[in-house]
């Protein structure tokens, strides 16, 4: 069907490039969603008859790289954003064979055979992130008959027998509460039958790939609102226990609170969707909890409560692996938070490394306790303020500079944006 959606201009021209090379190309998935909803898509994937081999020959060695095992795809540096770029798969052949090495006999543990494009659509997850379109010509495909009708209706809908679906990849259990969670969607009752049946198969999911999930989720501005719907739907035990063991306690409430202030402001624009800003801010009540503490009262520092801080940041995310580098992240904006009230430490603290996301989180803090952010923003200038004043270059883990400006008050509707992509 002919309709016109808002893609940028060097999206078209990579999907023109593929095109002219004699491939057949189409942006997919939940770009083509998220267009559909008004909403801006965080990034776009792009699915062609190409092969890897041939993708990397159209670009160059030098923008095109190849990755993956278990899916091969290429990555394509394209006007200086990256792209995924995959070609067209068919669905994979249950052999069996998987039942020699104790595991669910229809999990995929390779998918790459490679098919046409309506092959491609039918072994999706979801009708809503089937669909196929072609900006150059203007097209919208919907093999499936429903994508555009359930993205409509908002409904989370199993391509072909979902219990199936669930088998062949547990993480796309994952995936349709992410969509509960962010847009609102309702499950069809065959799906939502199936995955009640499965969800102890998401142990069997890679242990690299869940915490590629959780570290996506993190990165979200709605990560609040995932953790939600992992609740309510019972798969949060599986994926994060330690945190549903908190849940409707005070400081899994508190915890959540922090986490959905911190995902309001990074909506806003006013910070970056730092992974360690994220895991600092729904760790903290953990650590005062941890330190005797109650929800909103910070511990004195100390050898102890820099044990406590890591021995919460080890057992939060498991049994997930978080990296190295965010959970030290994490750690130091954590260890930081008790002396913002020591007026003594002031000057080595906002020379400290982690000092622009340890202000966001005293930001956060101030906020969720309803206080006045202004003279708070006064006392603990951001990192920019500092270094137009003299002071020495200091960066955060994701690069920023700290947090822009807040009006004072706090907004009505939170999390109810409806023009905002991921």
């Amino acid at each position: 069907m002919k309709h016109e959606l808002p893609v940028p201009a060097h999206v078209v021209d990579l999907i023109s490039e593929l095109q002219e090379a004699g491939y057949e190309s189409y942006i997919v998935g939940g770009a083509i969603r998220d267009l559909l909803l008004g909403r801006q898509p965080k990034d776009f994937d792009i699915s062609t008859s190409a092969t890897p081999e041939e993708v990397r020959a159209v670009f160059g060695r030098r923008s095109a790289r190849i990755i993956g095992k278990r899916f091969r795809l290429v990555h394509v540096t394209w006007c200086g954003e990256l792209f995924e770029v995959s070609t067209f798969r068919q669905a994979p052949a249950h052999s069996g064979a998987n039942a020699k090495k104790d595991l669910p006999e229809n999990l995929i543990l390779s998918d790459n055979s490679f098919g046409t494009a309506e092959e491609d659509a039918w072994r999706r997850d979801f009708t809503v992130n089937a669909l196929f379109f072609d900006p150059v010509k203007n097209e919208l495909i919907d093999f499936t008959g429903q994508g555009v009708e359930d993205i409509r209706n908002r409904v989370v809908r199993a391509i072909g027998n979902p219990g199936l679906r669930f088998e062949e990849d547990p993480v796309r259990m994952l995936r349709a509460l992410k969509l509960i969670g962010q847009y609102d969607f309702t499950m069809d009752s065959a799906t939502e039958n199936a995955l009640f049946s499965h969800l102890e198969l998401i142990r069997v999911a890679s242990p690299s790939r869940l915490a590629l999930e959780l570290e996506k989720i993190l990165a979200s501005s709605y990560g609040d609102k995932h953790f939600q719907a992992f609740h309510d739907y019972g798969l949060l035990p599986y994926f994060l226990p330690e945190l549903n063991r908190a849940w409707d306690t005070p400081h899994g409430d508190y915890a959540l609170n922090l986490l959905n202030e911190r995902n309001c402001r990074v909506r806003e624009g006013l910070y970056r969707n730092s992974v360690s800003l994220a895991m600092a801010t729904l760790a903290l009540p953990f650590v005062e909890k941890e330190c005797g503490a109650q929800p909103g009262n910070l511990w004195k520092p100390g050898p102890d409560s820099t044990a406590a801080i890591r021995g919460v940041l080890d057992t939060l995310f498991k049994p997930q692996t978080m990296m190295n580098r965010m959970t030290l992240s994490a750690e130091r904006v954590l260890i930081l938070q008790p002396l913002f009230g020591d007026a003594q430490s002031k000057e080595k603290l906002v020379e400290a490394k982690s000092y622009p996301h340890s202000r966001e989180l005293l930001l956060i803090r101030t906020a969720v306790a309803e206080e006045d952010t202004a003279e708070i923003e006064r006392q603990w200038p951001p990192a920019s303020a500092r270094r137009r004043s003299g002071s020495k270059r200091e960066r955060s883990d994701n690069g920023g500079d700290g947090p822009k400006r807040r009006r004072r008050g706090r907004r009505s509707g939170r999390g109810h944006e409806k023009n905002r992509g991921e």
